[in-house]
């Protein structure tokens, strides 16, 4: 598709590829005691959401179901139109 500009702007040649460098990567002592480990943390964040996830399912749980039609429908709007006001409404 695009054929033309290769021809016009493309060297027949490949470029050279980047050689990949060697990490060496020292892990600092210091910061593994006085820090939790990364699995921990992410265990309480995961525990976090779940409680936060319960906590705003419990409020939507008491809606009727045409409120929560509503609601999704009203949800649904908003997101098509990234928050601004729809323009059967400007006028």
């Amino acid at each position: 598709m695009f054929g033309f500009l290769k021809t016009l702007f493309g060297e027949d040649k490949p470029k050279p590829k980047d050689k990949p460098k060697a990490s060496v990567r020292k892990p600092a002592v210091s910061q593994a005691s006085t820090k939790a480990s990364p699995g921990s943390e992410r265990a309480q964040l995961l525990k976090r959401a779940q409680e936060v996830h319960r906590a705003k399912r419990k409020i939507l749980d008491h809606l009727s179901d045409e409120d929560r039609a509503k609601l999704v429908s009203m949800a649904i709007l908003t997101f098509l139109n990234e928050g601004r006001e729809p323009d059967d409404k400007k006028k």
